[in-house]
């Protein structure tokens, strides 16, 4: 990336990271989910026999916490933003200055970015805390987050690309909100399903960053393992890149 792109970058950054404080509000949501997230997965752990299915609960729970993060904290938000922005007219104001296309995008969900990195960073050393849990594979922990920062910004400008109004925005992303967990192994562990479907659900969309995710504290992916669910979130991600390079508006729907 060029010094002009990461220049625009910063001041679409800061500019967000301002209009971001100017509510209040928004703490409330930054501090809640996370703490949220630490007390649902304490009462889960208790409610599942989870050593009956040879699970441990803590790298598990990591990889939950993420999955959940990453859907409301980052997908969400993003949506909401993309669409927002394009409302205001602010998405067709930057298109006619310098910027591309995909730094217009990163550089307006970056702050949110960094608002889901620091609140899944924080859950993950509280939860290995709680769990007693060390990391082993720092590494496929850190492809895990990449790789889902990047699926869910493109499916986030694929989300905004069907939306015609702000209002809209709730309704568009409650499939990947509702289901994505379901199918992704964040709800409910691929291996407590039957060997066919916990197969197949390897190939769900954020199934890879899971499995990732939750590697980095059980070392139980090997080299080839994890770069295959690389590859298979790096589909998905091209997917749903070429659909918002397709059907995304940056300008408000007539």
């Amino acid at each position: 990336m060029n010094r002009p792109a990461i220049q625009h970058m910063k001041t679409l950054f800061r500019i967000e990271w301002t209009l971001f404080n100017r509510v209040k509000a928004n703490y409330v949501f930054v501090v809640f989910v996370p703490l949220m997230i630490l007390f649902s997965m304490r009462y889960v752990q208790e409610q599942m026999d989870l050593a009956d299915h040879g699970l441990n609960p803590g790298p598990l729970m990591v990889s939950t916490a993420a999955g959940v993060l990453l859907i409301f904290s980052l997908y969400s938000s993003v949506t909401g933003l993309y669409v927002a922005r394009r409302e205001e007219l602010v998405l067709k104001r930057l298109r006619t200055g310098e910027a591309s296309d995909a730094v217009i995008l990163a550089g307006g969900a970056s702050m949110y970015v960094a608002v889901a990195v620091v609140q899944i960073v924080v859950v993950a050393v509280a939860l290995s805390v709680m769990f007693g849990a060390v990391p082993r594979q720092p590494l496929a922990a850190a492809a895990g987050l990449v790789t889902g920062i990047l699926l869910m910004m493109a499916m986030a400008a694929a989300t905004a690309a069907l939306c015609r109004t702000a209002e809209s925005v709730m309704v568009a992303t409650l499939p990947a909100i509702f289901v994505l967990p379901m199918i992704s192994g964040i709800y409910i562990p691929r291996e407590v399903l039957p060997e066919q479907v916990g197969d197949a659900l390897l190939w769900a969309p954020l199934s890879p960053t899971v499995d990732l995710f939750r590697s980095g504290w059980t070392g139980e992916l090997g080299l080839g393992e994890s770069a295959l669910r690389i590859v298979i979130a790096a589909a998905w991600t091209g997917l749903f890149a070429w659909v918002a390079a397709r059907r995304f508006r940056w300008e408000p729907r007539t």
